[in-house]
């Protein structure tokens, strides 16, 4: 078991190594960067009522904006990372030195280390933005690591696709069209039936939205009020959702071990 463990971490190590000089992190950091920007655009003009949810808001609005922005942005970390081994066709070479699975395994968890990233950052700047335009609603924890999770955990799922996708292609031009596609897919999804956008992934940033809105009648009967709230985060249907991810990821793995190098 020691011996396991110490042959993970050295390969995990090995990874780290080969993407130092990369600069992979500016990727996530970029688009955090454009997330933070489109947000205060759109905040300019918050009344004082539009404070009292402002974080609602910043919720809502950013599982609309995670599936347009996130499928694309793992598309580039994975083809980043990926197009070491398929440009040098190391493969024959490092299968020498470490196993399929656990390449596999390790390239995919270097991966993961930029999504934790993003979703970490996306909470900071939730935060500053709500420090910036002064939000009077109090931040509640629960929204917050709710939204982290949701974040995370859709974002592991398209990433472990994206990562299989990427490995598998010699030019990595079709990966990244396969994450652009998915981000116009997972917009879309929103405007299908429920029975159908519960079928597409990369819908699920506004499945697992925290907030939602409603719309009510106003007593006089001539126009229609939006009203924010936060949502009753759907416990089961998430647990679900991460068995099918895992059962997803060992049957990726398994294509990836079968390809003949």
């Amino acid at each position: 078991m020691k011996t396991i463990w110490s042959q993970q971490r050295s390969a995990y190590k090995a990874e780290q190594k080969k993407q130092r000089y990369r600069k992979v992190w500016l990727v996530p950091a970029g688009f955090l960067v454009i997330l933070a920007l489109w947000m205060s655009v759109s905040m300019r003009n918050f009344t004082t009522d539009d404070l009292t949810k402002g974080y609602q808001w910043l919720f809502y609005h950013l599982a609309l904006l995670n599936a347009i922005f996130v499928p694309v942005m793992l598309a580039v970390i994975a083809s980043r990372l990926c197009d070491m081994e398929i440009k040098g066709s190391t493969f024959k070479l490092l299968y020498t030195l470490e196993e399929p699975g656990r390449f596999y395994d390790m390239k995919f968890l270097a991966e993961v280390k930029y999504l934790l990233f993003f979703s970490v950052g996306e909470i900071l700047v939730i935060l500053l933005l709500g420090r910036l335009f002064c939000i009077s609603e109090p931040v509640r924890l629960l929204p917050f690591a709710q939204h982290f999770l949701a974040v995370t955990a859709v974002g592991a799922v398209l990433l472990s696709f994206q990562h299989l996708l990427s490995l598998l292609s010699d030019n990595q031009i079709l990966p990244l069209c396969a994450g652009l596609a998915g981000s116009f897919l997972g917009l879309f999804s929103m405007f299908f039936p429920r029975s159908v956008s519960l079928c597409i992934v990369w819908g699920y940033f506004s499945i697992f939205s925290v907030s939602g809105i409603s719309w009510g009648e106003i007593p006089d009967g001539a126009d229609y009020m939006e009203y924010m709230h936060y949502l009753d985060f759907p416990v089961p249907g998430f647990l679900l959702f991460l068995a099918a991810g895992i059962l997803l990821y060992l049957i990726e793995k398994h294509i990836f071990k079968r390809k003949e190098v």
